[in-house]
């Protein structure tokens, strides 16, 4: 096996003798395949892609794949050193997992499909499925704009694929037009990611990648990639924080090429204008013509210039604008989870039945309720189930990146007097009622001291900071300093937080998945909330902090 690479990857390398400049013979297991070389099809900053066109043999050998291929070449040592070192086992990786049916039949639809992969001293190949409608920049470029309907197909298929990457742990970091293949065109367009060459993976659940180099195309880099938000995120003015979020920007600016038919930011000073909100979005496209409300809020949320307030993919496709894409491209329903799903504590990876279905690609998991138009935040994936997704760690505060979310247990809780809160803050003591203390121990003690809580005063109408447990419940003492005598017993706990958040600022997270109706602002003291939702409260306070 070669140095560097994984099993998974060298199972997919190709024996390969090479007659450059005219073809390349690979020696498979019961028939060696002599492939010809054809015209350059496409070039980019990661390499050049050609076609090849598979040789017929005269005696006649039945032979079951692909006559025609697309092959990327690409440099293990750039040319230009300002392009700085590529990894191109990384992109193996990415290719393997993502392109081969073989690997993963769910992404099939999502991925340009690879057969495998070679290489000489100089370069690796990347044989590839031919899609001759070329790429969606090609084709944006020679046609009007598109229908938001065919928009809408296009953009569910990428978010689709996007999300498979980042549940992995992987983000793309260069989507754009060029790096979409079309597969078909309307009625039921079908259109593929390809050019894993700048994707990263995440390590540890943390989605936090930095490079010396800015990569990936400017007009579809993300405000954090060029640095806006290097300072708010803990980096220094050496490095660049990018999260999954990234991806979600990408997309954005793709939609909305793709239904203007131009580019949204044609000058640097456009783009910051709108990063430092001076200046909006222009849904206009021209005759008068203006998108639907719900294409703009969608569009607009993609495009939050502080990826804290970008939805995640899984929450994107929740959006009420995708709905037409969904009903287009399912002809049955979609399928939901059951409560015992969602509710289940089991580790195990995800079940088939919670991937698209094999009969029919384009179908995914249910659909959860975006806010009201006009909410200044978005559920994160309400999180469809939480074990299974990686959360961008990165883009909460600082001070929460402690938090252990496959352990932590979190609660909410109600007081009935500002002083009590002021109080616990001083001596970094609390108690409760004797029915919420019992609930609070218990969550220590079956957690194994991982318990974060929430605080509101009863008729404030905001939450007041966020503390985690630091002990168990003490119940033969008790701190003469409370308001009140009723109460029993003590517990300590160390404030992370004391910054005060509107409820209309989380009016939309509820207590847990399986009950939306039932919200975190409006529950009992002593709610326990799902690691989901008190997700989603931690990157909005983070939010709230960082203004």
């Amino acid at each position: 096996m070669a140095e560097g690479i994984s099993e998974l990857v060298n199972s997919s390398r190709l024996a390969t003798e090479f007659y450059l400049p005219n073809f390349v013979v690979h020696h498979l297991e019961t028939v060696n395949e002599i492939w010809d070389l054809r015209e350059e099809i496409g070039y980019g900053g990661s390499g050049v892609v050609r076609k090849e066109e598979r040789r017929v043999h005269s005696s006649g050998e039945k032979y079951q794949g692909p006559m025609v291929r697309a092959v990327k070449q690409m440099r293990k040592v750039p040319q230009n050193p300002d392009q700085g070192q590529w990894n191109y086992r990384a992109e193996l990786e990415a290719v393997v997992k993502f392109s081969q049916p073989e690997v993963c039949k769910h992404y099939d639809p999502f991925f340009v499909r690879t057969f495998g992969w070679f290489e000489n001293q100089e370069s690796v190949f990347l044989a590839m499925e031919y899609l001759p409608s070329s790429d969606l920049e090609r084709f944006r470029r020679s046609s009007p704009p598109l229908s938001e309907f065919d928009t809408s197909l296009i953009v569910w298929q990428l978010i689709q694929g996007v999300r498979h990457m980042h549940d992995a742990g992987f983000a793309h970091r260069d989507l754009k037009p060029g790096n979409i293949l079309i597969a078909s065109t309307s009625p039921m367009w079908h259109v593929k990611i390809a050019d894993f060459g700048i994707s990263k993976q995440a390590m540890q659940g943390v989605t936090r990648f930095h490079t010396m180099r800015i990569f990936g195309t400017l007009g579809y880099m993300a405000p954090e990639v060029l640095g806006y938000y290097a300072n708010n995120t803990g980096t220094n003015n050496t490095t660049i924080a990018y999260t999954m979020s990234v991806d979600i920007w990408a997309v954005g600016v793709i939609a909305m090429t793709l239904l203007l038919g131009r580019d949204i930011f044609p000058l640097p000073g456009d783009y910051a204008k709108y990063v430092f909100g001076q200046r909006a979005l222009d849904f206009a496209r021209g005759q008068g013509e203006i998108l639907t409300d719900d294409c703009q809020d969608f569009i607009a949320a993609l495009l939050a210039a502080d990826p804290i307030l970008r939805p995640t993919a899984a929450a994107a496709l929740a959006h009420p604008w995708l709905m037409q894409a969904t009903e287009a491209t399912e002809p049955s329903p979609v399928r939901e989870i059951p409560d015992s799903e969602a509710d289940s504590d089991e580790d195990s990876a995800p079940s088939d039945s919670l991937q698209p279905s094999t009969k029919n690609p384009w179908a995914t998991i249910g659909s959860r309720t975006w806010p009201s138009k006009g909410s200044k935040t978005y559920s994160d994936a309400l999180l469809t189930k939480f074990k299974y997704l990686w959360l961008d760690i990165i883009l909460l505060s600082p001070k929460f990146h402690t938090i252990e979310f496959e352990k932590t247990r979190f609660y909410v809780l109600r007081s009935d007097n500002a002083t009590d809160i002021e109080t616990s803050a001083a001596q970094s003591v609390w108690t409760s009622s004797q029915r919420v203390n019992k609930i609070l121990d218990k969550g220590y003690r079956t957690s194994e001291g991982h318990v974060v809580l929430f605080f509101s005063v009863i008729g404030s109408r905001r939450f007041c900071g966020v503390a985690q447990m630091t002990s168990a419940l003490d119940w033969e003492n008790t701190d003469p300093h409370w308001v009140e005598d009723v109460w029993q017993g003590r517990f300590t706990l160390a404030w992370l937080s004391h910054t005060e958040l509107s409820f209309d600022l989380v009016n939309h997270v509820p207590v847990k998945e399986t009950t939306p109706g039932f919200r975190a602002i409006a529950c009992y003291d002593g709610t326990e909330i799902s690691p989901g939702s008190a997700y989603e409260l931690l990157r909005v306070f983070s939010a709230a902090e960082r203004r």
